[in-house]
This record gives structure tokens, sequence and C-alpha cells, in this order.
């Protein structure tokens, strides 16, 4: 696949989510959308047709098309090695923390001040559909489109470097709705891409994918004490160290299933 080839479809992708979205409400009533009543069901019911709208895509392109059985192959997991995985989603909590919280970094060494976090408001209609359809929707497609897609096939035309940096600007693009996570897609598609060429097992990125989007559930709802005790740090050394935790066992899990795992 042409690198043109692979933004032209990610700009896609973009354009059906942005449709979906705009179908659904009015040019003025964006701000009013998240509220009681019959719209949350529309809503969530539009998030799921967007991840749905990777694979439909991915069928129309994806030549010759793949034996669905064989790419999602669970015989030939190692179990040992989910444990890591989860190593790998808590590494990369700690080492793109920084990242997400860089509006909040700048504010407090200007300001010497920390700005309240978002607090879990409680299970809306719109948050079931929404988180539900992120842990079991979201990590089948969209690691079946952008890695075993988009990358494989940016892999058979171009250097792998090229093939791992353009999947996963696109992978990271898809995600603009929440422009702090821009960069910690990026670097979590870097890795997903690292270890899918490694272990040619896509199931290994669907579970840590998941993990991932679980452990971001959890957070928003059960998250007050952590994030009461990591942005009581003020962002001092304590804080920085576990950003650097992070970085080393992000490193850790991702060379142990890499090695472990070499096809």
């Amino acid at each position: 696949m042409k690198i043109i080839k692979a933004i032209l479809l990610t700009a896609l992708l973009l354009a059906i989510g942005i449709m979906l979205e705009l179908s659904l409400i009015g040019l003025d009533e964006y701000t009013n959308l998240i509220k009681k009543g019959t719209e949350q069901h529309i809503i969530g019911i539009a998030y799921i047709l967007m991840w749905i709208s990777f694979i439909i895509v991915a069928y129309f392109f994806w030549r010759p098309r793949p034996n669905l059985k064989s790419e999602l192959n669970i015989k030939q997991l190692d179990f040992t090695l989910i444990p890591y995985l989860l190593i790998i989603v808590i590494g990369l909590g700690f080492a793109t923390q920084p990242i997400i919280d860089f509006n909040r970094i700048i504010d407090f060494y200007l300001n010497s001040e920390t700005k309240p976090y978002y607090k879990f408001s409680g299970f809306s209609t719109y948050f079931i559909y929404f988180r539900i359809s992120s842990i079991l929707i979201a990590p089948v497609f969209e690691e079946l489109f952008f890695r075993g897609f988009l990358f494989s096939k940016l892999l058979e035309k171009n250097k792998v470097w090229i093939a791992i940096l353009i999947s996963s600007l696109c992978f990271s693009a898809i995600h603009y709705p929440t422009p702090n996570n821009l960069i910690p897609t990026f670097i979590y598609g870097v890795i997903a891409c690292i270890i899918y060429m490694k272990t040619k097992n896509i199931v290994y990125l669907i579970i840590i994918h998941f993990l991932n989007n679980l452990c971001s559930m959890l957070y928003s709802i059960f998250g007050d004490p952590f994030f009461d005790w990591i942005y009581g740090l003020n962002y001092d050394f304590m804080y920085w160290a576990l950003f650097v935790f992070g970085i080393l066992t992000t490193i850790l899990g991702v060379k142990k299933i890499t090695t472990a795992n070499t096809v």
C-alpha cells in the first residue's frame, strides 16, 4: 500500500465519523448533546457505527481478503505472557501521564496551582454505550484495521519504520476529539506495530487494547483516590520518577512479548 492510500483511507474514516456526528446533532446544538433522553441512545449507537465502519472500509480495500480465523489465532497465544500485556498498559499510563497533563503542568508552573480534574458523574446511557463498545468492539475492529490491514499493507511497499510511522499517525488521527491523547495513541500505535511485526498474532494487540480501555473506564469510575494522589504530588520528583518508571516498565513488557513470540 502506498502512503497516500493509507492517509486517504484514514481520512475516509474521519469523514464517516464527522458525518455521523453532524447527522445526529445540529451545528448549534453540539454542546447540549450529552443529556438525558433518547439522544444518548442515538449517540451511543453512532459510536458503535463508527467503529463498525473500520471493518466495512477494510472489507472493500483489503486484498486479498484475510482469513479471519487465521488472523484471530488464539491457539498460538502464550497465556503466561498476558501479565506482561497488563504491565505495558500500566507502564504506558505512567509514561504518557505528563503528555496528558501537559496543559495542567504549564498552568501549575505559571500559576502554581492545579486545575481540578474530571470526576465521574454517574452511569449515564451515553457512558454505558461508549465504554462498553470501547471495550468490546473497538479493540477488535481498530486492531484489525490499523495493524492487521493498514500496517501490513504498508509494509509491502515501504520500509519498516515508514510503515510504523504512517500507520501510527493514522491511528492517532482518529482520536482527534481528545487532543491530549494524540501523542499517547501514537506511542501506543508504534508499540502495537512492533509487537504485531514480531509475533504475527493480532490477538495480543486486541488483549492489550482491551486492557487499556478497561483500565481507562475503571479510572473514570474509581480513579478519584489515584488522581488525588498523583496531582497531590504537584509535579515534584516523585511524579517524574513515576514517568521514568513507566518508560522502563513499558520497555520491559514489550521486550518480553517480542522476544518470547518472535516468528
